[in-house]
This record gives C-alpha cells, sequence and structure tokens, in this order.
C-alpha cells in the first residue's frame, strides 16, 4: 500500500479485488466484471490461491497459522467503502480529442474513496469526505469560469442530439443545426447547441447511486461544453422515448447542479 500526501492508495488487480472484496462478504463491486467469468473451477481455485499469496507478500493481508486471513486495516477500509458503500457515483469525462476517462467514488459516512481502473488494474485512493469528493469531481469535469452557451436551450429526442453529434463532427455546423431544427429547437438554440457540437471542448456526466430497501436511488445529469460555452443536460424518459432537455449554464450553475445530483443519494447533504 502506497501514500500519496498522506493518504492511503491501494493498488491491485481485479481479482486481487475480487479477493479482498469476498473476505469482507461482498460479491458484487461496482464497475468491476467478475475476472472469472467463464472459467472452470480449478482455473479460479488456481488464481485464487495466487491472488493470496501476491497480497501476503505485500502485507495487504496476513494468512494465519490456522489458514485464516486478517486483513490490513487500511486496506479493509477502502475497500469495504467500495463494497459497502451508503452512495456511489460513476463520472464519466471525455475531453475533445481524448480518450473517455471515468472513475468511481464511493463514500460512507467515515471515508470516501476514488475508484479508478485500467487494465486489469484498480486503483483505489482514500478522500476525506463527500465535500472531498465534490471538489475532486468538478475539478475533474473541469469547471472553473465557463460562461453558459448562447440561446434558451430546448428539448429533444435524444436520438436526435446523437445525429446532431455526428453529423457536426462529420459535416460541420450547418448540417447538425438541420437535425436539431427538426428536431423542435428554435433556430437560435439549434445554432448554438450545433456549434458547441462541431467545436467541443468537453463532455462529461455524473450518475449518482444509492441502493434502498427494495430498489436504487439514481439521479444525474450530464454536462457539454464547446467553445462557444457551457450546457447542463437532463435526460428523461416520455412516452417510451429518451429525451434530453439542453439548458444553458455557467460554471457556478454547473457546480450547484453536481451537488444537487449528489445529494440526492448522499447520507449527509453537502
Amino acid at each position: 500500500m502506497e501514500m500519496e500526501n498522506e493518504a492511503p492508495i491501494v493498488t491491485c488487480s481485479t481479482q486481487e479485488m475480487v479477493f479482498l472484496a469476498s473476505l469482507l462478504g461482498a460479491d458484487t463491486l461496482l464497475g468491476i466484471e467478475d475476472p472469472f467469468m467463464g472459467w472452470l473451477a480449478d482455473e479460479i481455485e488456481g488464481a485464487w490461491q495466487q491472488a493470496r499469496a501476491e497480497l501476503a507478500e505485500r502485507h495487504f493481508i496476513e494468512v494465519q497459522d490456522d489458514d485464516s486471513v486478517v486483513m490490513d486495516v487500511a486496506v479493509a477500509a477502502l475497500v469495504g467503502t467500495c463494497a459497502f458503500p451508503e452512495a456511489s457515483f460513476v463520472l464519466t469525462v471525455t475531453p475533445a480529442g481524448e480518450s473517455v476517462d471515468v472513475r468511481y467514488f464511493h463514500l460512507t459516512r467515515h471515508l470516501a474513496v476514488e475508484q479508478t481502473m485500467e487494465g486489469e488494474g484498480c486503483q483505489l485512493t482514500a478522500l476525506e469526505n463527500a465535500q472531498a469528493v465534490f471538489a475532486r469531481v468538478t475539478g475533474l469535469l473541469g469547471l472553473h469560469e465557463q460562461r453558459p452557451a448562447p440561446g434558451s436551450g430546448g428539448i429533444l429526442m435524444e436520438q436526435h442530439l446523437a445525429q446532431a453529434r455526428a453529423l457536426a463532427d462529420e459535416s460541420g455546423t450547418e448540417a447538425a443545426q438541420t437535425i436539431l431544427q427538426r428536431s423542435g429547437l428554435d433556430a437560435d438554440a439549434a445554432a448554438a447547441l450545433a456549434e458547441t457540437l462541431a467545436y467541443p471542448v468537453c463532455n462529461g456526466a455524473l450518475v449518482a447511486l444509492a441502493r434502498r430497501e427494495t430498489t436504487w436511488e439514481v439521479a444525474g445529469l450530464g454536462l457539454l461544453e464547446g467553445q462557444n460555452g457551457l450546457w447542463r443536460l437532463r435526460a428523461f424518459t416520455r412516452d417510451g422515448d429518451n429525451w434530453v432537455e439542453a439548458i444553458p449554464c455557467d460554471a457556478l450553475e454547473a457546480c450547484e447542479a453536481v451537488r444537487k445530483a449528489m445529494n440526492r443519494v448522499l447520507p449527509e447533504p453537502l
């Protein structure tokens, strides 16, 4: 286990992460697919033993004389927060021309953890509390002094927004604007959104999750930043179809929307 600015960091493979979580009684982990899917029983047992040996070598766990396993306290705190969170957040950020960056945040009343995935590896970084997660999320979204996009915004079907995005990338602003106006946006809103799609800066989305007694509480929002300003995207369903409300907003309004989404699921609001 490493320390960065005194914050504990756990780095391990997905197989090791699943092994550690299983010691705490967890059988599912957000953001981590079953690494043993399709494996034979003997193969799984061999990987299980290898994970145990490597974790013991790195002092994440200690194997007792009776073959029982004791987990390091700090490791148990980070893994336990991921395995049994009171609230979780999935953040997706795609800067223009770059690959998508997906991060997971898990919180209890006592600890917060940032979970990042790279290939078959997993890194857990301790954060102090929900306020630290909020600061991390808004920082990764790059929210600082953005101005709102021009126009009044509007409502359109999700498939039309996807079509306009593709046309903006392939053919430019005019083709995207045509699709957006056909979707029901007025001329000014369609022109502004088409310009954002043609000259993007960053696309982001936050999904907030909390397990309730019989279901999941889910909230979220999208953010679309172009060279001409910032939009907040609100997804909803109407008559079985997926719709999006595109709302021009500045950085402060976007931060407040992030705060409201997080408060929907946090055990104690920000």
